[in-house]
């Protein structure tokens, strides 16, 4: 397997400072003309590859039942009990405040080129967690803290979602294969930019396609056809300290021992996968044990897989009308990149998707491909599976029986998150038009692109 090791010491910081600009300059001082990105882009893409399963990810995860509450906090989650609190500190320090957006746009504002374009990318994917979560988010005026704007407005989802289209086209025009400005020139690693820009596109297109129906399926296969073409291209990250940068997922087992465990949802749909044992040993572990793949301290985090894009590839083109042995090649793709990924056998991969058939309605293939994506997205993207979910009504989820009803009164798998408290207490206005405007402000409140 081969992964894209971005390093976050002081040697990597060294190494790339003085490449971006000749002078050392405070990313901090907003009064500077130019800002060092080379000072900013490790912690920036650090932090948006904690996001991906970092604690409004991992809620997510019990949400759609790839985990479930054992102790503690995590009970609550599972019964739904999710509050505006839990989601505070993904909101601040995972996208705004200190977070990777707000990162992404000092570098984008004070740089041009294929310096600023790699944070553009990075912007339209943290976007995209965002918009996923909470429908209508600021951007517009978000990060204009340095001009005395401390409250901004929320753009609403539809517009959001031209505005990640618009970045990640912005960032191909830039020069994105270049991949981090000039320290990180094409052919340094086997990571392929343009390609993973054209895969975000494709995901953004699929999420739209509850709204704007066959014509954003389409949009996703012709986006499809220029995206990820293996493995090796995607962006993949691993964490490197194993105590001060470890994944997230190892380091939430590794401080809360026991509060948290493997869905028994994905553990019965994965009865005779040949992944099972890799994502869990004993049927509750799925972090911090001995043979698993996902929950190591240095498990990878991949920004957008390969398997995602040939799962969009299968879903669109049932979708638009083609034909059923393409998509099963695609879907048969999808599942056999994501267990050599993890490290299963080539003769089991072939045996299990040498099994898989897509027959029946349109409904029921496209719920094969889901149920099969839902299993391969478990430790790597919960957050899509919760958007798939939403989307398609697959896999087939029972709420949880214990459920209760404080905010989510009709006790359904929860349909958003609730925006955090540090809005309510510090941008009340706008806070309060976001959520008159998306009518509602529970756990089952739709967000537009899901209605």
């Amino acid at each position: 397997m081969k992964k894209l090791n971005i390093l976050i010491g002081l040697l990597f910081l060294s190494t790339v400072s003085c490449t971006i600009t000749d002078d050392n300059i405070d990313p901090n001082n907003p009064n500077e003309t130019q800002v060092n990105a080379g000072a900013i882009y490790p912690g920036m893409i650090a932090q948006s590859h904690k996001n991906l399963v970092a604690i409004n990810a991992r809620v997510a995860g019990i949400v759609v039942q790839h985990y479930e509450g054992l102790d503690a906090q995590q009970i609550a989650y599972g019964q739904y009990n999710i509050t505006e609190s839990d989601t505070d500190d993904y909101w601040d320090g995972g996208l705004y405040g200190g977070g990777a957006m707000s990162d992404c746009f000092v570098i984008m504002n004070n740089n041009d080129g294929d310096v600023s374009a790699l944070a553009k990318l990075y912007m339209a994917a943290n976007l995209g967690m965002a918009t996923s979560m909470w429908g209508d988010v600021p951007y517009s005026d978000a990060f204009t803290g340095d001009q005395g704007n401390f409250t901004p407005t929320y753009d609403v989802q539809e517009n959001i979602y031209t505005t990640i289209q618009t970045l990640l086209t912005e960032s191909i025009n830039d020069g994105v294969s270049a991949g981090v400005g000039e320290f990180y020139g094409a052919g340094s690693s086997n990571t392929d930019w343009e390609k993973t820009a054209h895969a975000l596109k494709a995901r953004y297109f699929l999420h739209l396609t509850k709204k704007q129906g066959n014509t954003a399926a389409a949009s996703a296969l012709a986006e499809v056809q220029l995206a990820l073409t293996d493995n090796s291209e995607a962006p993949v990250f691993t964490f490197t300290n194993p105590v001060q940068n470890s994944n997230p997922l190892y380091a939430f087992e590794s401080q809360r021992p026991a509060t948290l465990g493997i869905g028994s949802t994905l553990t019965t749909m994965m009865t005779g996968d040949p992944r099972l044992p890799f994502y869990t040993t004993n049927g509750t572990d799925f972090a911090d044990a001995t043979g698993l793949f996902w929950g190591q301290p240095d498990s990878p985090t991949p920004l957008i897989s390969y398997w995602e894009v040939k799962f969009i590839e299968a879903e669109a083109i049932i979708k638009t009308g083609g034909s059923d042995a393409d998509a099963l090649a695609a879907l048969q793709d999808a599942v056999e990149a994501n267990m050599l990924f993890v490290g299963v056998s080539q003769a089991d991969s072939d045996a299990y998707t040498s099994s898989i058939a897509l027959s029946g309605t349109t409904d029921d293939k496209i719920e094969t491909i889901i149920n099969e994506k839902y299993k391969s997205m478990y430790g790597n993207s919960s957050t899509e599976a919760w958007n798939d979910y939403r989307r398609t009504g697959f896999p087939t989820l029972v709420a949880s029986p214990d459920a209760v009803a404080s905010v989510n009164p009709s006790l359904v798998v929860p349909r958003r998150f609730l925006y955090p408290i540090s809005e309510r207490q510090t941008n009340r206005e706008n806070y309060e038009a976001a959520i008159s405007a998306q009518g509602g402000h529970l756990l089952d409140n739709d967000i537009w692109v899901y209605e």
